[in-house]
């Protein structure tokens, strides 16, 4: 009950985006809305850090809070990054696989049937859209729907218990990196965007083919099957190598890894970045009214695939 409200907020927001652009405001309020449903709920409000960082209790406002925002940006980052076939889908497969195990292992029954669910939905979802002549699209309508409910089992595992961790391969103290590793995809790139949109004195929301499923498309001419392919076994290796470390060494030496990671994408990117705005040197028309009058690239220019 703490769920089915905000799903069926966002199922018909999302359902009016996709038909009539709503504005990032009432998209915002709708999501707050949704959540707030959840956040009713104290199993889904962070309540503890349990060490991490030297923080355990914290105050409920400052929990309620907390878990507002990164429900939001779980929402909002995974919302952005349904901008080829099949990224979304697979990626929040990858993700479901993670719940599916965790919570299955802490005996969550409801969250693991949840989990496994979505498994099967996304399998589904990613037969036809991969398909080359039955192909359907996520959209707005289904990206903030998965996303909302990445969100709320990512609550969930936050708040639940240090006494039902035991059977884990990491400590209550780790969860927020092992979480930050499981869902590093839709966060690094929604996080990148924005501030180098605003470094341009662009828009956040602004529609551009600056996110990295776009740079890795233009730069190399993948397919959309190949460029997801090679964010999803990334994806996977990244929360491998964290997991790894945990076991074997400190807190801090993933913390060292993870701010290395992301200043070398970052600065990937930006050469990518690069790369591609020499191949359209040579041309009068900037790189977006040259993207707005080919055809063949038509189904990228939106944030959402559509």
């Amino acid at each position: 009950m703490s769920i089915l409200p905000g799903l069926t907020v966002l199922f018909f927001m999302g359902l009016k985006d996709d038909l009539m652009v709503l504005s990032p405001k009432a998209k915002l309020l709708g999501q707050v809305l949704a959540c707030s449903f959840v956040l009713l709920n104290s199993q889904f409000v962070i309540h503890n850090f349990h060490g991490f960082l030297g923080i355990y209790e914290i105050p409920f406002w400052l929990g309620i809070l907390i878990s507002l925002i990164v429900m939001l940006g779980i929402i909002n980052s995974f919302n952005l990054i349904d901008g080829i076939d099949g990224l979304a889908g697979s990626i929040a497969i990858i993700i479901f696989i993670f719940f599916a195990v965790v919570f299955k292992t802490i005996d969550l029954k409801f969250m693991f049937l949840s989990a496994i669910s979505m498994i099967g939905i996304l399998i589904g979802f990613l037969w036809f859209n991969l398909s080359k002549y039955k192909k359907i699209f996520m959209g707005d309508t289904g990206s903030l729907q998965v996303g909302f409910i990445i969100a709320f089992m990512t609550m969930r595992l936050m708040a639940v218990d240090e006494s039902a961790l035991n059977q884990l391969p990491f400590d209550s103290s780790c969860k927020p990196l092992v979480l930050l590793g499981l869902l590093i995809v839709p966060i690094y790139d929604a996080a990148r965007v924005f501030i180098m949109r605003i470094l341009k004195g662009k828009s956040p929301f602004s529609a551009n083919r600056d996110h990295f499923h776009h740079l890795l498309i233009d730069a190399f001419k993948l397919s959309h099957r190949r460029a997801s392919f090679l964010i999803a076994v990334f994806n996977v290796f990244f929360l491998g190598i964290i997991l790894f470390i945990l076991q074997e060494f400190s807190i801090y030496a993933v913390f060292f890894l993870i701010l290395c990671l992301l200043i070398l994408m970052t600065f990937y990117c930006v050469k990518l970045e690069k790369q591609i705005n020499r191949k359209h040197e040579g041309s009068n028309l900037p790189r977006s009214k040259k993207e707005r009058i080919n055809p063949s690239v038509f189904n990228l220019t939106s944030e959402n695939g559509v």
